[in-house]
Formats: C-alpha cells, sequence, structure tokens
C-alpha cells in the first residue's frame, strides 16, 4: 500500500524533576498518562466532574467533537474497537524513583485529526509537572518540547525558557517510512536470509482468540499490528479499509517469520484508576525476540513493523505499553 494515509506528530517532552518523582518502573507509562488526563479533565472538559449519585452526565454529539478530553480520552462509542488519537511512550531505561535535578523525557504521539489538538496537551504536561505525578505527586518542570523525525532530523516545538509555540511543519508520512526502509535493504545486498531482534521494552499485551498471548508469536503480533494501523487511519486519517487480498498477502508473509531466539517473560503489572477505583492489569510481554525470514519478505514486512514503532502495538496503549524497537 503505497498511499497508506496515516500521519503523525512525534513529540518529545523533555523535563527535570523538582522533587522526588516515583514513576513505577514499567508502570511509569501509566503514572503519567493518570496525570495527563486528571488535568486535562479538570481544565478542559465540563463532563469530567464527579458523578452525581453514580451517574455521570453523558456529552452531546457536538460536545465530544470539539472536546479534546472526550475525542481523545473520554469517548468510547466502540468498546474494544474504537482507538485513541494518541499514544504515550514512557521514559524508558530510568529507575523507578528519580531524584530532583534528574532529567528524563516522555513522548506523546498524535495521530491524524488529533495533531489539531497538540496546544492542548503542550498546555496540559507544565500543569502536570506543577500538580505532580506517580506515588506522592513528585514534581518536575517541563524544559522543552521536540518535535522527533524518522530521518534524525527534529523541530523545536517550544524552546527552554520561552512561551512561544512553534507548531511543526511536517509531520511523519508513509513516503518517511518507505525511505527508511530502503536505507535499511540497501545494506542487506547479497543476503537471502536476514535476522531481526524486536526489543519488547515495555508490557506487550495482545488478545488472540479472547485469550492472552504469553509468547512472542510473530505472526499474531503482526495480525494485531496491521489491524491497529488500519483502524488508527480509517479513524484518524480519513483512510478506507485495506483489501481482503492484500491483507491475506501480509498475513501469508508473516507466517514465513520464524523466532530463532526467545528471551522474553511475562510481566504482571498492575494498574489503579482514581477517578473509578478499580484495579486492573495491563501485564505483558518484556524482553527480546530474534526472529528469521527471507530479506524479500522482511521487505515487504518492515513498514508496518516501523509504523508500530511510532503507534506501539496491543492494549493499554495510551498507558505507555506496546513500545518495541528494532534492531535491524
Amino acid at each position: 500500500m503505497a498511499d497508506f494515509p496515516l500521519t503523525l506528530i512525534r513529540l518529545r517532552f523533555e523535563c527535570v524533576a523538582e522533587t522526588p518523582i516515583h514513576l513505577g518502573g514499567v508502570r511509569a507509562g501509566n503514572n503519567l498518562r493518570g496525570a495527563l488526563v486528571d488535568v486535562m479533565r479538570r481544565a478542559t472538559c465540563p463532563y469530567s466532574v464527579p458523578a452525581v449519585a453514580g451517574v455521570s452526565p453523558v456529552p452531546d454529539p457536538e460536545h465530544v467533537a470539539t472536546c479534546p478530553v472526550c475525542w481523545l480520552v473520554a469517548a468510547n462509542e466502540k468498546p474494544g474497537v474504537e482507538r485513541r488519537g494518541y499514544v504515550l511512550t514512557p521514559p524508558l531505561y530510568l529507575p523507578e524513583t528519580l531524584v530532583p535535578g534528574q532529567r528524563f523525557s516522555f513522548r506523546l504521539t498524535l495521530v491524524g485529526e488529533a495533531q489539531r489538538y497538540l496546544p492542548y496537551f503542550v498546555l496540559a504536561v507544565p500543569e502536570m509537572g506543577s500538580t505532580g505525578v506517580g506515588y506522592k505527586r513528585g514534581r518536575f518542570r517541563l524544559l522543552r518540547i521536540v518535535s522527533e523525525t524518522l530521518n534524525g532530523n527534529e523541530e523545536e516545538v517550544l524552546a527552554e525558557g520561552e512561551t512561544v509555540l512553534h507548531i511543526p511543519k511536517h509531520s511523519i508520512t508513509h513516503a518517511d517510512v518507505l525511505e527508511r526502509v530502503e536505507r535499511a535493504v540497501q545494506t542487506w545486498q547479497g543476503q537471502g536470509m536476514r535476522e531481526l531482534n524486536m526489543v519488547f521494552l515495555t508490557p506487550i499485551r495482545l488478545i488472540w482468540n479472547d485469550q492472552l498471548v504469553k509468547a512472542p508469536d510473530f505472526a499474531i503480533f503482526f495480525a494485531r499490528l496491521l489491524e491497529r494501523l488500519d483502524e488508527l487511519a480509517i479513524q484518524f486519517s480519513g483512510g478506507e479499509r485495506r483489501s481482503y487480498k492484500e491483507r491475506t498477502h501480509l498475513h501469508h508473509l508473516a507466517s514465513q517469520v520464524r523466532l530463532i531466539e526467545n528471551d522474553t517473560r511475562w510481566t504482571e503489572v498492575p494498574s489503579g484508576s482514581s477517578r473509578t477505583g478499580r484495579r486492573t492489569w495491563i501485564s505483558g510481554l518484556i524482553g527480546t525476540a530474534r526472529y528469521g525470514a527471507p530479506i524479500e519478505v522482511w521487505r515487504e514486512l518492515l513498514p508496518w513493523l516501523i509504523w508500530g514503532e511510532m503507534v506501539q502495538v496491543g492494549k493499554d496503549t495510551v498507558k505507555g505499553n506496546g513500545v518495541f524497537r528494532l534492531v535491524i
């Protein structure tokens, strides 16, 4: 699919801890997302007031269409199917607790039409820092915001010490993804088979036939990724459903990928909601898996894997789950 319509902006928020921050390791994404949603609910959405007699007011469609909280966070007309227009990538390789003065960064990826709500996120993050995040509400200060591209270039969205917001001039498109694929494939000349490592950095939580998938089965992983990408393109970028012929072809290619080495483990991760008071689970696979396939197979699968690095895969991506990296 040379004209895949998905676009996105990938923002890196660079911050510094002002008090000890208990991000919670693999729960860092969940803690950051909770703080972000709390701020946006309080500041933006009148429908996010506490429920009266256990009943929350139902937003009207016109409100949902213009309210970033409802549109990005709260609206869920099709539970289990509807996608969110943003993805949170938590800080990686950090201790569970940050000390004052320690720098860290996290990323928010805005997909398609969700890019219009960029200013709301920019305003919400400093308030997150003032309100606090995680256990004991550790505070931080936003230093600057950068928009990342696939070729390594960056656009400064908010410079340190400034208050003027610069909207990124460029979104990442499928053309950018295809360029990266070609750069990778050019280094493979003369090879018949190729091995790739996939590093699952935060829990990958996949469901197949109503069951949790606790092994890095590539065909299942790819099927869920392709489904996610197509739904995002349809919901946020005006895309159309991929043809049955193309889906079948890609699934056939994915079935040719073989697991060579498995160094993953299942990690149990609880997730609590201060709003509902309920405890859920965002557990999943973490670790590294090595796969092998002919180069012509990788050439066709790589574009979708590269998209997957940016939008993440599986359940709870808005809470930081599903972060993986390709080692090509």
